[in-house]
């Protein structure tokens, strides 16, 4: 069947950016990446913030966590509000709160102050996560949107891997304000190409969106389909795997194997390499194998490695390519899962997409959160709690994936 997108809306800037050119997917790669760039930036600098503000290093996290409390409240109701207003007028207000929140930080006068602002920062950053989804849903046509969303996630990791780098470099050269600055800078700039250069990518408002019985129904709607909630839980489940890992591996490669910051970067990124390897695969293999096979091959690399792992960290637990080469591994096939179970999720609901995209967003949210705070309670000072955890994220990914999502599941994949 041939993938005819559908029509794009009116386009209202100047100089409309197009769908397939390569700025279209640049913007939407910025946007989707706005929390994991928010957070990383920020890990360099909290024994910085510590010192700066005279409280205590967990003190100083807890700017991290106000972050994500925001960014995982903000996924609920952004969808709904473009589905009424618009993709465009919608993230504008999101990306500019967020700019006016990142100049906060960066001129905060206290911890209380800038736990504020981190909280509003998340808060807006979840509109451009919300939404960039939902623009490539309103975009392209199933198939289509996984190979954009495999670009993205490609540029995605690069980024994610590049900003505890960026964060250390700007803090020595203008101290922790200098983190905040940089985001500040992001959020104008990218405010801008949305205002001169960024169409409506809505074909069809529905004015009844933010009507409480319509946004009750819609969500309702959305969380009984079996292809959306199959999709999202095994999505939901290895990123809860996958940021095990992201929170605990500072701990195990700095304070129990004792690896200079600076090295610890260096494993950070070596292990997203994994993950890019797997998008730019996904994305040559995904017109040929479809959403649904490459989730599958993505869910079962992925537990085999966290297995493979958790048994090196009972056998050799001092050994850091216990770890490594196992992430990689998980990594690689997390690569696989996460932009075509976001593609197979939002396929079922082209004219609620915001909403859908909200949902899952919210989820996913919750899922990695929760995961950090079982984490927490399991750390023991060895590495053990942290390769549970990316395994049990991986099992209940194979899971939901095994129960939850129907075999009829691939129909949607040609939907238009």
């Amino acid at each position: 069947m041939a993938e005819t997108p559908p029509a794009p809306g009116p386009a209202l800037p100047k100089w409309p950016i197009g769908p397939e050119t390569f700025t279209m997917v640049l913007l939407l790669t910025v946007l989707v990446a706005y929390g994991a760039i928010s957070n990383n930036i920020v890990l360099p600098v909290l024994p910085a913030l510590a010192q700066g503000f005279d409280v205590p290093v967990g003190a100083a996290m807890l700017t991290i966590s106000t972050f994500f409390v925001g960014f995982g409240l903000g996924q609920a109701f952004y969808g709904s509000l473009s589905d009424r207003f618009g993709r465009r007028p919608v993230l504008m207000a999101g990306v500019g709160l967020y700019t006016l929140a990142s100049a906060g930080c960066a001129f905060a006068p206290d911890l209380e102050t800038l736990m504020v602002a981190r909280l509003l920062q998340g808060l807006a950053a979840a509109s451009a996560q919300v939404l960039a989804r939902a623009v490539v849903r309103d975009l392209f046509t199933p198939i289509r949107a996984a190979q954009i969303l495999s670009l993205m996630s490609a540029a995605f990791a690069f980024t994610s891997a590049l900003a505890p780098f960026v964060g250390g470099l700007f803090q020595g050269w203008f101290g922790w304000q200098g983190v905040f600055m940089v985001l500040t800078a992001i959020g104008a700039a990218t405010f801008f190409v949305l205002l001169t250069g960024f169409g409506e990518s809505l074909s069809k408002k529905d004015p009844d969106a933010m009507n409480l019985p319509r946004i009750t129904a819609n969500y309702r709607s959305i969380s009984v389909n079996r292809v959306f909630l199959g999709y999202t839980f095994t999505f939901s489940a290895a990123f809860a795997g996958m940021f095990a890992f992201h929170s605990g591996s500072s701990f195990v490669f700095i304070s129990l194997f004792g690896y200079t910051p600076r090295m610890f970067g260096v494993f950070f990124a070596l292990v997203l390499v994994g993950y890019l390897l797997a998008t730019v695969v996904s994305t040559k293999l995904v017109p040929v194998l479809g959403i649904h096979r490459l989730v599958a091959a993505g869910v079962l690399i992925s537990v085999v490695a966290s297995g493979i792992m958790l048994a090196l960290v009972l056998a050799i637990p001092a050994n850091p390519a216990a770890i490594l080469i196992p992430q990689f591994a998980f990594m690689f096939g997390f690569g696989l899962v996460m932009p075509n179970a976001i593609a197979g999720a939002l396929a079922p609901f082209p004219e609620k997409a915001g909403a859908a995209s909200a949902l899952l967003g919210f989820i996913q949210q919750t899922a990695g959160g929760s995961m950090v705070a079982v984490l927490g309670l399991l750390v023991d000072g060895t590495a053990l709690p942290m390769a549970g955890c990316i395994f049990a994220g991986a099992v209940l990914a194979v899971a939901c994936f095994l129960v939850i999502l129907p075999r009829t599941a691939r129909v949607h994949e040609t939907a238009g």
